[in-house]
């Protein structure tokens, strides 16, 4: 296995060994886009401070404060343990950090609709701002490991306590100098918050069963509940990174005590080279195998509930998602509505009279960021059983029925006087392009990056399947999605942001097998070396992809694989592996008009001239022939673009001096 990481740093290059959809293979060929680089996990590794739990009275005196909702002065007390970290880093002393449960308070503080959506004051959104200010500093200057999010933000819905309450200690000890952080053992449960936001009722940890149903609900949100996606991006955007960081961290540790072992041994025993394979034993322990091991806790299928987390929108065409996401807290789409310019003038003026009980407004309900509502949440949502009108009309309900719904317009219609609103009731077309989904794409390959990681790196056992299956129901679900929004996982945008250049090279390998028809010849007969590799080359483009259309007639189908072919050509012409040639034309140009002929086969312009089929096409149709037009003019400027390159080089004289990099350009 090779020593560097296929998840660190978001350069995008990486090791023939790191290759997700391939086992250990020697370099690749020339022409192919697995681009090698040198090893350089030394200059990229992370340096973290060590740590230290805060001293008892500091601890103590936190607590308290978080206890009684005084949470700025707690978190203001934490942060100052943090501003002298840097100090530290000359004198290796560690940093002081706080026990997992205040940690997990905070966590719940960042998220909770009464600091963020539903906020009273502007006082609750500060607090929500603090705590995910203070939980980014300390990921990036202890490290996840050494401030034991894993045991902070374990999902244990259901349990206050016993082994659960108990769920884990640390050693806070430099990365290397324990089992890597997270040693489960015995957790003193003096450090328990007696508040209503570690229990049952409100605790994001504990509301849930899993990661992934709270994932599956944010990204929900991304369409449905602008105003609730606002902060769940915010909060998986720091959710994911320190995944991310926790990965890298335990996969740096692990190969870096497997190179010793194996050093070790080969002094040991010199002239006998070892066999030996890296178990990965710290990262079998990472907080992102924790999350995948809550599926198979519960008994679920593990790689089906990633995969469909992954994929939640709000399609009114899936209506299970609809009902197998639900809000996280109670009534979390709820609006706060300020009630302080409606009330009457007579109301403000009202008499205050000791002698005959009236207080005028000054026992009126102030606004409580929670309120009872959410412990009555069944009562409010309890509907009686439809009957058939007939029914209905010998029962008599059905007048009382229609009377009582038409009456009780919202949840709070009951209750007068609550200082809450709830939402439109209307949602958007969750695939109409908007800032919320394009915004929630990149997050969502940013996870599928730990889930190829796991399937690689580990056994079988994790995720219970081969990369290959993953790959192969990963671009499945990924094909069948609406046209727009298949376009923004293609957009070469991500290739050096996100995802690194060879897990896109694998997705257009999927995808581009999956459109084309079964006349066409298989890679493995075309280039077997590069799809030894799950790679690209110039051979297999042109002679496997190009010069075909969908295997079906539709138009949107046709329009995909056309977006398919145009990032892999130039994913292929960015790596400088593609020469120009009277055929790369050819079978581009042929590509093109089998294309078109092809979606004319559908029967969208059967008679009546070019105005008539216009009319009759749907919009899904319009816009796939737009995007096939546009696809077919990259294509064209593709082979331009080789063609200007080559003449250039030849032009030069002296292509083998020249530096690779000069080859590379930017997308269009």
């Amino acid at each position: 296995m090779a020593a560097s990481s296929a998840l660190t740093g978001l350069d995008g290059t990486s090791t023939p060994a790191s290759f997700h959809t391939a086992a250990n293979s020697p370099n690749t060929a020339a022409d192919t886009t697995n681009i090698t680089s040198p090893d350089h996990e030394d200059d990229q590794k992370p340096k973290y401070y060590k740590s230290r739990e805060i001293p008892h009275v500091l601890k103590q005196s936190c607590q308290i404060h978080l206890e009684e909702q005084m949470y700025l002065p707690a978190i203001e007390l934490l942060g100052s343990l943090l501003s002298d970290a840097g100090e530290r880093q000359q004198t290796n002393k560690p940093v002081r950090v706080p026990p997992p449960a205040q940690l997990a308070l905070l966590g719940t503080l960042t998220i909770h609709p009464a600091y963020t959506s539903r906020a009273p004051e502007q006082a609750n959104l500060d607090i929500a701002a603090e705590s995910r200010e203070y939980l980014r500093t300390l990921l990036n200057k202890v490290g996840p490991i050494n401030s034991d999010f894993r045991s902070a933000f374990s999902f244990r819905q259901g349990h206050n306590s016993g082994r659960w309450a108990r769920r884990s200690s640390r050693d806070f000890n430099s990365p290397g100098e324990s089992d890597g952080g997270g040693s489960i053992g015995i957790f003193d449960e003096a450090d328990n918050i007696e508040s209503k936001w570690s229990g049952n009722d409100h605790s994001i940890w504990r509301r849930s069963s899993d990661f992934w149903s709270v994932l599956g609900w944010a990204f929900r949100c991304s369409t449905t509940h602008p105003h609730r996606w606002v902060h769940w991006k915010e909060w998986l955007d720091f959710m994911i990174e320190c995944l991310e960081k926790d990965w890298d961290e335990r996969l740096a540790q692990d190969e870096a005590n497997f190179r010793a072992e194996i050093s070790n041994n080969n002094n040991n025993n010199s002239g006998c080279e070892s066999e030996a394979k890296c178990q990965y034993p710290l990262l079998q322990q990472s907080l992102f195998v924790q999350y995948v091991d809550d599926l198979r806790r519960d008994r679920k299928r593990v790689l089906h509930e990633v995969i469909r987390a992954l994929f939640a929108f709000a399609d009114d065409e899936n209506a299970a998602d609809n009902t197998y996401y639900k809000e996280v807290f109670n009534k979390e789409t709820v609006l706060h509505k300020d009630k302080s310019n409606k009330r009457k003038h007579s109301e403000m003026a009202a008499a205050v009279d000791l002698e005959k009980d009236q207080f005028g407004d000054y026992l009126d309900d102030f606004d409580d960021p929670v309120t009872d509502d959410d412990d009555d949440e069944k009562a409010d949502t309890f509907t009686t059983p439809r009957l058939s009108s007939a029914a209905a009309a010998r029962t008599g309900t059905g007048r009382r029925a229609n009377k009582a719904r038409t009456t009780k317009s919202t949840p709070f219609s009951r209750r007068p006087g609550k200082a809450f609103d709830v939402s439109p009731t209307t949602s958007p077309n969750p695939f109409r392009i908007t800032d919320g989904l394009a915004d929630s794409i990149l997050l969502r390959l940013r996870l599928f990056r730990l889930v190829s990681g796991c399937a690689f790196y580990l056994s079988s056992d994790i995720l219970g399947c081969k990369t290959q299956d993953l790959y192969d129901l990963f671009t499945s679900r990924l094909k069948s999605l609406p046209l727009p929004c298949f376009e923004l996982f293609l957009s070469p945008d991500h290739n050096e942001t996100v995802l690194p250049r060879f897990i896109y090279v694998s997705l257009f390998r999927y995808l581009a097998q999956s459109f084309t028809p079964r006349s066409a010849p298989n890679p493995e007969d075309v280039d077997p070396e590069a799809d030894a590799e799950h790679a690209i080359s110039q051979t297999m483009l042109r002679e496997c992809f190009l010069p075909f259309p969908a295997k079906t007639v539709g138009v949107e189908d046709n329009a995909k694989f056309g977006l398919v072919l145009e990032s892999m050509a130039w994913c292929l012409f960015q790596s400088g592996s593609v020469d120009y040639c009277c055929e790369l034309r050819s079978e581009v140009e042929r590509g093109i008009e089998e294309r078109e002929r092809k979606i004319k086969k559908g029967g969208n312009g059967k008679g009546g001239g070019a105005a008539a089929m216009m009319m009759m096409m749907t919009a899904a149709e319009k816009m796939g022939r737009q995007t096939l037009e546009r696809s077919a003019a990259s294509l064209r400027a593709f082979v331009d673009a080789v063609e200007a390159t080559t003449g250039f080089m030849m032009e030069d004289g002296d292509g083998d001096a020249m530096d690779e990099d000069t080859l590379l350009v930017s997308s269009p």
